[in-house]
């Protein structure tokens, strides 16, 4: 079977906060890394906790069963449920002890990005070429090797045209979906996971608070 278990993103109201939960099943014949910390294991399941955009907590299991027929496939799924519960009453039991962690963390702005359900990976663009670049442009990514040609686009389109300014350019090159974005005053391209819902992740975009 080619598909992975789906993932759950549920909010738990505690303490007067709101604490975002999103678990996700990873399979290890899409992540090299894990393979390495987990040889044996079929996949892991990941359960981020979040408060305002910030990391504090997470849960990273391995998961040591294949999914390769129907009835494996719903039991990997009821994993996945299982552990965003379990996290879920931790959260509601303990939420001072997430609220300490939280003023204790420096969470960049690629953080709150990359925390965005459907986000692959963030990148930070420098379009002044000074050496002090920060992003890491794979030579194997066109969109990101010809960004400047995207961004003069989209100026120009801003500029000719009685839409405005953009604020954001969403498009697809190769089935590869992507964003550039401005945020926290600096320009970020953003890849999105192929099942990616774009009006989701642009709606999350504007929620995330700088």
């Amino acid at each position: 079977m080619n598909k992975i278990p789906a993932g759950l993103t549920s909010t738990v109201k505690a303490n007067g906060k709101k604490f975002i939960l999103q678990t996700e099943f990873i399979s290890l014949s899409d992540d090299n890394q894990v393979s390495e910390q987990f040889p044996k294991a079929a996949g892991k399941i990941v359960t981020s906790v979040s408060i305002e955009g910030q990391v504090v907590h997470k849960v990273d299991k391995a998961y040591n069963e294949s999914f390769d027929n129907e009835e494996r496939f719903h039991k990997a799924e009821k994993a996945v449920k299982k552990q965003h519960i379990s996290i879920a009453k931790v959260v509601s039991l303990k939420a001072k002890e997430f609220l300490s962690a939280a003023m204790s963390i420096d969470v960049t702005p690629e953080d709150k990005l990359r925390l965005i359900c459907g986000i692959l990976n963030v990148t930070k663009i420098d379009f002044t070429g000074s050496s002090n670049n920060t992003n890491s442009i794979s030579s194997e990514n066109q969109v990101l090797k010809n960004v400047e040609l995207l961004r003069n686009l989209v100026i120009g389109i801003s500029q000719s045209t009685r839409l405005g300014k953009l604020k954001k350019s969403v498009g697809t090159i190769d089935n590869e979906k992507f964003i550039l974005t401005g945020f926290a005053g600096e320009t970020y391209f953003l890849n999105l996971k192929s099942d990616a819902d774009i009006s989701k992740v642009i709606k999350e975009l504007e929620n995330v608070r700088i």
